[in-house]
């Protein structure tokens, strides 16, 4: 064990002497997880509002009740209106400033308590999908609304359109019948909306309900990023060994009472130390801007240690089959990015077709980083992190024990 060490002690003083290194490696997860988290709004996300122009021909209470309604939290907040003049709103619409145009006839609100027939022209911008929708969606809910009022009190609306018989004012004994009315409607209503009599869940079928932080696009990119970054530190740690090799170390190491089985844990045993300072830095940070709590954390960083050493203990495998230092990398950078496409690093599984996610999760980087997710998320039980852990030991002694085969049979010769 002591040979262990010292070779371990030995790669880690090497590595300080390179500080540039740690640093990258550090590095590279946080600003990629920076700019994937900018882009991505931040811990909220984006919240998308649509522009909408307004052009009240009819200039009334009601009018106006419609144009207020579209601002306020009823439409949660996706939707800015601005009254404008028609001329103006339809110049500005052909200039793109919007994304919609909303046009209210004169006469609206007269129409609407008599329940005849009126028309509200809605002009869109073409070069939005989504936003110019909502707006339609929106109007929808106005229209049907009016058409269930129609249905409960319609009567009494069209007695207040018509306006009082004589003078200013309506009769004491129709304002109290009208509001015997609206009272008598809110307790039948109350009764059907307190408490509710329908819950609507919407759950994704296949899946099932889970517990833990919320999930944002931000949030999916941190073990994203992470598994990335370690399979990154593989490929880099696993090259380690050709140098050595030129160095002639290993083949002092053979002729040596050492074993060269100590030599290969010494060097895995190093990388293990350098990836868990960087994944204890990276998650540190990640828990931290997300909220999640920390009770996690040992678990994630021990997760993504033992992945990063199964991943280093691949590489060396695919190093110490090639002919040349020069073949080893191409080969290992070649299978490496086609890994982090597939695997879920470029993009996450989420937005990735269910084809290519059944594949991707079968990869290594794939299957750690499935893993590592549910970790954060809180949504993996013991039992099965426990059996995770027991195969990920397993691969990594089989891929250890065939690079200790490899070194023996010649590869330290050189």
């Amino acid at each position: 064990m002591s040979f262990v060490w010292s070779t371990a002690a030995k790669d880690l003083r090497r590595h300080a002497h390179d500080p540039m290194g740690l640093i990258f490696w550090i590095g590279v997860p946080l600003v990629i997880g920076l700019l994937m988290t900018s882009m991505s709004g931040g811990d909220d996300g984006p919240q998308p509002q649509a522009h909408v122009l307004v052009a009240d021909l009819d200039d009334s209470f009601l009018s106006g009740l419609l144009v207020g309604a579209l601002s306020q939290d009823a439409a949660g907040g996706l939707i800015q209106a601005e009254g404008v003049e028609l001329a103006d709103g339809r110049a500005r619409m052909d200039d793109g400033e919007a994304s919609a145009l909303l046009v209210i006839p004169a006469d609206f609100a007269q129409a609407v308590l008599d329940e005849e027939p009126t028309t509200l022209e809605l002009v869109t911008n073409p070069s939005q999908r989504i936003l110019p929708g909502i707006v339609e969606e929106s109007l929808s809910i106005f229209v049907d609304g009016t058409f269930y009022l129609h249905r409960l009190i319609g009567e009494d609306l069209q007695a207040f359109s018509a306006g009082p018989d004589s003078g200013n004012t309506f009769p004491d004994q129709q304002i109290a019948e009208f509001s015997v009315t609206v009272n008598q409607l809110v307790n039948r209503i109350s009764e059907a909306l307190s408490p509710l009599l329908i819950e609507l869940e919407t759950v994704a079928l296949g899946e099932e309900k889970t517990e833990g932080p919320s999930v944002n696009v931000a949030l999916l990119f941190l073990p994203s990023i992470l598994v990335m970054s370690l399979l990154m530190m593989a490929q880099g740690m696993s090259g380690d060994l050709w140098k050595e090799r030129e160095l002639r170390t290993l083949r002092r190491v053979v002729v040596s009472p050492q074993s060269i089985v100590g030599f290969l844990a010494g060097k895995l045993l190093s990388g293990a130390v350098i990836m868990f300072t960087v994944c204890f830095v990276v998650l540190t940070i990640g828990y931290s801007y997300f909220s999640i709590p920390l009770v996690t954390l040992p678990f994630a960083v021990l997760w993504a240690v033992f992945s990063g050493a199964a991943l280093t203990a691949l590489m060396t495998v695919l190093q110490l089959w090639a002919s040349s230092r020069r073949s080893a990398n191409i080969v290992t950078i070649a299978l490496m990015f086609p890994l982090l496409m597939v695997g879920g690093s470029f993009f996450p599984f989420e937005a990735m077709p269910e084809e290519m996610v059944a594949i991707g999760k079968l990869t290594p980087n794939g299957w750690a980083l499935t893993q590592l997710k549910a970790i954060l998320l809180q949504r993996v039980v013991p039992a099965e992190l426990a059996a995770a852990f027991t195969q990920l030991l397993a691969v990594g002694v089989v891929l250890f024990v065939i690079n200790a085969r490899r070194l023996r049979a010649g590869f330290a010769q050189g």
